[in-house]
């Protein structure tokens, strides 16, 4: 199945840097950047999962995924091949403090 990501607007109650509505807003996943531009996820909720906060305890992207994500954010161009990769790898790498029965659920992995 292929991702679904569009930018969904920042609420006061979940600060963030940006926020991605996922597989048709039946998630958020909010991130934040460093200094450096380097992206690392603050939260994500899932519908019938619930909202895992996992602000400092996931690793950060790498440089090279940090832009192409930052970049097709200040785009729009979000549902692409690269931005899916991008996130399904970062995903994957996160699962030991990202529920994996969440991410598998909808799909995310």
């Amino acid at each position: 199945m292929s991702l679904a990501v569009v930018r969904y607007p920042v609420m006061p109650t979940r600060p963030c840097s940006f926020c991605l509505s996922l597989q048709d807003d039946s998630v958020f996943a909010d991130f934040d950047t460093d200094e450096s531009d380097i992206v690392a996820l603050r939260r994500i909720s899932f519908d019938g999962f619930g909202c895992c906060c996992v602000e400092g305890l996931t690793s950060k992207m790498s440089q090279v995924d940090s832009r192409r994500l930052l970049d097709a954010v200040a785009l729009d161009q979000l549902e692409t091949a690269e931005v899916e990769d991008t996130l399904r790898r970062y995903f994957r790498g996160n699962t030991n403090v990202i529920w994996d029965d969440a991410l598998m659920h909808h799909e995310l992995l």
